[in-house]
């Protein structure tokens, strides 16, 4: 699920309720048409609206469906917000605020939408149908229902770009009807905020969603186009394995299973996904490739293994005796008990986020080394870290615990500490990159960025934390360097690569497969 989208644009109103506080006019008015391709666009309350609030909300309350806006800002009694903005020629747009609060502390209460075109007339289509509860028990009331122009649930098209084309409230018997939509292809959707926290959030198990797949548009409206609620209520680990081994049978049967993970756990054991990790023989060429199953509330599926992630987890032995294993929520328990909790709670900058990740698998190339215990074991893994957001697609670890627990009892046997950075905030004029290859054998480079002359070193540690290797260790200059680094007399598995310049420090895994 594109989950920064969703935020992003359907943050929805507090149940809470103060003074009665309403739209006043709007520039233009609802159904205008032959709207300038310059012009603006303001709404007015009765009330000055909250600026500091809206800043927080920012676009949840923006004028998300222009092109181009030029400028937009409050008038000086801050009763009107209006954008300046560049329109297209015969097209439709819409104005939705999905959450506006007064200075009172007064919100709208019902999301407010209005429609003007730069056209002669509003194209002349729609999409009607009804919001179900499905299995989920929610009536449909009080919830959105809109149309994206790509498929923002596997994240495609661009976030920064408003996805949505259509967009309406759904009545109390449930239905609704987006109106002015032109021909095109187009993802529907809807979604509830039943918790009333202000957020839709349907991973928090309690808000629900309702998805479909592409509908077409094409010269004429669509109607009963029915959306379901499901809700994504994360699953212990007993209620993956019946899934799993289900979809496991689509693999050829001389699988193996090499590891089982838990994603975005929560403090009972329930992960927002499972996944099993397999390998088996390729039919042609006879080398050994790797399929996995990734399991959901909302949905689970096959895919195919990276051959780098193969390459690792080749060398573990075969996870058995899965399904008589401790509960996930008994391991939780104990690693909690452990020190787990205190980690958890402890503060740390708003810039890092916390995450906790289960694994069953031979740990003997995991987060724990090959010493300290018995590696003929199969064992289940929790790691608790804090994490920094690089880009979307890159989180480095800050701070973590790592607990090694019994696979049967859930008891805590080891407990490992990595602390990785200082600091929770990396210095844009510095640069770590990940190595390349990896996962590598026995070279690899390490690639950074100096901005200013330094004291630099550039060291290996093992799983453990010992030092293994000094690449860098001086005063350098400002630049870009790209360090060789050979692993020959070195065993198999992770290690860490830590940068120091000044006060900058950072750290990344790496992984040697021989």
């Amino acid at each position: 699920m594109n989950k920064n989208i969703l935020y992003f644009l359907f943050l929805v109103i507090p149940s809470i309720v103060f003074a009665q506080f309403a739209v006043v006019s709007t520039q233009p008015a609802n159904n205008t048409k032959n709207v300038p391709l310059q012009t603006t666009i303001s709404i007015t309350f009765n009330e000055a609206i909250d600026t500091m609030a809206m800043q927080h909300y920012q676009n949840l309350s923006n004028f998300a469906s222009f092109d181009s806006v030029i400028s937009h800002g409050y008038s000086s009694d801050l009763k009107t917000s209006y954008a300046n903005v560049v329109l297209k020629p015969n097209q439709s747009y819409f104005v939705a605020f999905l959450i506006i609060k007064a200075a009172s502390g007064a919100y709208i209460t019902t999301p407010y939408v209005f429609h003007f075109t730069t056209g002669a007339d509003f194209p002349p289509y729609s999409v009607s149908g009804t919001v179900l509860s499905g299995t989920t028990g929610v009536s449909a009331e009080g919830s959105i229902v809109a149309l994206s122009s790509f498929n923002i649930m596997n994240g495609e098209g661009k976030e920064e770009t408003s996805p949505f084309v259509g967009w309406t409230n759904v009545n109390s018997n449930g239905t609704y009807s987006v109106q002015y939509l032109p021909n095109g292809t187009y993802w529907p959707l809807a979604v509830k905020d039943v918790n009333h926290d202000g957020e839709i959030d349907p991973d928090n198990g309690i808000d629900v969603m309702a998805i479909a797949d592409s509908i077409i548009i094409n010269n004429a409206s669509i109607s009963n186009f029915n959306l379901t609620f499901i809700n994504f209520s994360p699953m212990v680990f007993s209620e993956s394995i019946t899934i799993g081994d289900s979809l496991a049978k689509k693999f050829p049967a001389d699988r193996v299973l090499r590891r089982i993970s838990g994603w975005d756990m929560d403090t009972l054991g329930r992960a927002r996904k499972w996944e099993y990790a397999y390998t088996y023989t390729a039919p042609v060429g006879g080398f050994l490739i790797g399929s996995g199953v990734t399991i959901r509330a909302s949905e689970s599926d096959t895919y195919i293994l990276d051959q780098g992630y193969v390459d690792w987890i080749k060398q573990l032995k075969p996870v058995t005796n899965y399904k008589t294993a401790a509960s996930s929520a008994t391991v939780m328990a104990n690693v909690e008990a452990a020190g787990g909790k205190k980690f958890r709670l402890q503060s740390h900058p708003d810039s890092l986020e916390f995450n906790i990740e289960f694994s069953m698998a031979d740990q003997k190339y995991g987060w724990f080394g090959p010493q300290g215990f018995d590696t003929s074991k199969i064992y289940w893994a929790v790691a608790y870290t804090l994490n920094y957001q690089r880009t979307p697609n890159q989180t480095d670890w800050v701070d973590g615990r790592f607990y090694l627990c019994d696979q049967t009892t859930g008891a805590v046997l080891l407990t490992r500490t990595m602390g990785v950075k200082q600091n929770g905030i990396l210095p844009e004029q510095f640069l770590l990159n990940q190595n390349y290859p990896n996962p590598f054998n026995p070279t690899t480079n390490i690639s950074f960025t100096i901005e200013s002359s330094n004291v630099t070193s550039l060291k290996i540690y093992d799983i453990l934390g010992n030092e293994v290797a000094v690449l860098v260790n001086g005063k350098i200059d400002a630049g870009d360097y790209d360090i060789p680094f050979n692993a020959s007399r070195l065993s198999s598995g992770i290690y860490f690569y830590q940068l120091r310049s000044g006060n900058f420090v950072e750290t990344k895994k790496m992984i040697l497969l021989k």
